[in-house]
């Protein structure tokens, strides 16, 4: 035991670490321990051991310095787009690439280690900057964690004073980031005339002039849910963490109440983990049945972890085996022509989850929420709905250059809906809504609205919004339905009330920028000045 290094693997367990707890808090509104621990538990041992190795064959020295090296050199890995970008916005007059600016700082570090490893005043400020950037965003994610709103998870009563005059069922197709028909014309030049003809003609009112409540799909949704904005410009701001929203998707809404209490059960399909499964926050949870056909969240982490890295360009240019390549691109994550547990979830599977639901209930109303990432990146099905492996695909959530799988995606998404309508009863109600359109040009980098201009700003708040209802009730549907006057034109049609719409704004909130903007006025303008140009 002598013989062991502690005070060097501890630093070098840190070290290997340090990624990883910046990479959860950076990702804290999307990203738990639970999804991400084997990633440090499986490098942590794996340096450890094999410092460990070293220590009792080659000797105490030889262990810290082999340690060490290995400790910096998964740190530096993580580290290599960082360093891309700072010579890319700090350093770009040196004219050094970025790949090979990350080697060289690379090959600096360990030639540091190596020279002064035996040093203990060098073991003491190494071991505690690894402990700092380890520790800390471990106890700003804990700090973070400790102080999130907490609330009753109560359930509802299945109770209603007033039966409502019909109760079919109802269908909420979350089409995450589709977006409107005039965007994508313009923009990606995909016509949907015909597909938006034929809605028409299955009795859909399309609103071609609807924007999204809010640009994010956490804020965006639980508008929708809830029936109201859930961020505001001016001093009530933006929720300070998630917790309230997950519990809106979850099931701690307005809306699943009023259903609830009018005897609907629900089923709610999503990929992967997520709030709209998240039972254990939800007072629907007894009358819930979900289907989780994928494991799309622990995909996007696998992939976002390797890009990170140089492995993924290596990846991409078919540098490194098929099976390493496949586990970067969290290809057993992802949709297979088996159907395995990986697979992402189609119209068929929401069909099969609600006959299950009749089998066991009867002819009860059944509300249906599927969260359809279809036309959203990672585009992993092709325009048949087929595990797609086209040229250019990036398997991030943020591939929205992918342009030839947003076109896949968007095909995928129609022949999804038309399968829909064509399977299940005429008298159901059908809301087919996105939640946010398409990001594009300067919107991902940028921190602030004042950044984005402002066709890349009417691209993403623009959404498609369509919704089947009882004849009598169509001409009650405006040109810009969406957002929180989603369900209560709904209700007020099965109910035969006239609850008051609310405004229609769309509440710009973005990632780093804590500030709310109406874009309201803006975008309406910036409509207006396309039509006359």
């Amino acid at each position: 035991m002598r013989r062991l290094p502690f005070g060097a693997l501890l630093a070098a367990a840190s070290l290997t670490t340090a990624p990883f707890s910046a990479f959860l808090y950076g990702t804290r509104e999307y990203v738990g321990v639970g999804d991400i621990w084997r990633y440090p538990v499986v490098a942590v041992c794996a340096v450890v051991a094999t410092g460990v190795g070293v220590s009792a064959i080659l000797g105490r020295s030889a262990g810290t310095r082999t340690g060490l090296v290995l400790g910096w050199v998964v740190f530096a890995l993580f580290w290599y787009r960082d360093v891309g970008a700072v010579m890319d916005r700090q350093l770009a007059f040196t004219a050094i690439p970025g790949e090979l600016a990350w080697v060289l700082v690379l090959i600096a570090g360990i030639m540091v280690i190596h020279l002064f490893a035996g040093v203990s005043t060098f073991l003491r400020a190494g071991l505690l900057f690894s402990l700092t950037m380890a520790g800390l965003p471990l106890i700003q994610y804990g700090f973070v964690s400790l102080t999130a709103e907490t609330g009753s998870t109560e359930r509802f009563d299945a109770v209603s004073a007033e039966a409502w005059q019909s109760r079919p069922d109802i269908y909420y197709l979350i089409l995450d980031g589709l977006g409107r028909a005039d965007v994508l014309e313009e923009i990606y030049e995909i016509d949907l005339t015909e597909f938006i003809d034929g809605l028409d003609h299955e009795g859909f009112v399309v609103a071609d002039r609807a924007l999204s409540a809010h640009p994010m799909t956490w804020l965006s949704v639980p508008a929708v849910l809830d029936q109201e904005y859930q961020a505001y410009p001016g001093s009530r701001g933006r929720p300070a963490t998630h917790f309230r929203t997950n519990r809106i998707m979850s099931g701690d809404s307005r809306t699943h109440d009023e259903l609830a209490g009018q005897g609907y059960r629900f089923v709610t399909a999503t990929e992967g983990s997520g709030p709209f499964c998240d039972l254990e926050l939800s007072p629907i949870r007894d009358l819930a049945k979900c289907l989780v056909q994928g494991n799309s969240m622990n995909a996007a982490i696998r992939v976002q972890l390797a890009w990170m890295t140089p492995f993924y360009g290596l990846a991409n240019r078919g540098l490194l085996p098929a099976g390493v390549i496949g586990w970067l691109e969290a290809e057993d994550l992802r949709w297979t022509d088996e159907k395995r547990k990986g697979g992402t979830f189609l119209v068929g599977d929401v069909l099969e989850a609600v006959k299950s639901v009749r089998r066991e209930h009867g002819q009860v109303p059944i509300f249906v929420l599927a969260h359809m990432m279809h036309p959203h990146p990672p585009y992993l099905l092709d325009s048949e709905c087929r595990p797609s492996s086209h040229a250019g695909f990036r398997a991030s959530v943020d591939a929205w250059d992918d342009l030839v799988g947003l076109r896949m995606g968007v095909d995928c998404t129609r022949k999804q809906i038309l399968q829909l309508i064509d399977s299940i009863s005429q008298d159901a109600i059908i809301v087919l809504q996105s939640d946010h359109g398409p990001g594009r040009g300067e919107l991902l980098g940028s921190d602030s609205v004042a950044e984005i201009p402002i066709e890349d700003l009417w691209t993403r708040s623009s959404v498609f919004s369509a919704v089947r209802l009882p004849e009598k009730c169509r001409d009650q549907v405006s040109d810009t339905y969406a957002g929180v006057n989603t369900f209560i034109v709904v209700f007020n049609c099965l109910a035969g009330t006239q609850r008051r719409l609310e405004p229609q704004y769309s509440y710009w909130a973005w990632y780093a920028d804590r500030n709310v903007v109406d874009v309201t006025s803006r975008l309406r303008q910036y409509e207006v000045e396309r039509v006359r140009s």
